[in-house]
């Protein structure tokens, strides 16, 4: 009877209400392994556009460089899927050491809801604010920083 309750609307378990760490464990190397797969076989089914297959000696510079512009959002959009692949392989990896679902920066467990939601995070919530608010604090400094006159634009200022 409690098997029932746990099952979502699709008929297989929802990873959120497992209790069991081994079947939360199975419940993510599924959710992972068809992520995997689904990027690979969107990746095999992709073929160039066409205008990255055309030859270049037809249309102006304004039409070469739109033909450009595409087939670097084209790798751009192929570089994100290998990033994805690549933290996919290292969430089954760490599925195989044990380590699945530990915060890579405190050790605490990353909560079950945040997993399910994000099966490739790597940090509880808590670091993964905290690492926010220093990549936030950090630009923002830079920015700062940027806008600063340089000291030899301040001196040449004052001698004009």
């Amino acid at each position: 009877m409690a098997e029932k309750n746990r099952k979502s609307k699709s008929g297989s378990l929802h990873p959120a209400k497992i209790t069991n760490p081994a079947e939360k464990i199975r419940a993510a190397r599924k959710t992972l392994s068809g992520m995997k797969e689904k990027l690979l076989a969107e990746g095999l089914g992709r073929s160039l556009p066409e205008d990255l297959v055309r030859p270049f000696d037809i249309g102006d510079e304004g039409d070469h460089a739109d033909t450009e512009r595409t087939h670097e959002v084209s790798i751009l959009i192929s570089a994100r899927g290998k990033e994805k692949l690549l933290a996919i392989e290292e969430a089954l990896e760490k599925i195989r050491e044990g380590t699945y679902g530990v915060c890579e920066d405190c050790g605490d467990e990353i909560g079950s809801g945040r997993l399910e939601a994000m099966p490739l995070a790597k940090l509880c919530v808590t670091c993964q604010s905290r690492t926010e608010k220093e990549i936030v604090h950090q630009r923002f400094s830079e920015e700062r920083l940027s806008n600063r006159p340089l000291i030899s634009e301040i001196a040449e200022k004052e001698t004009d």
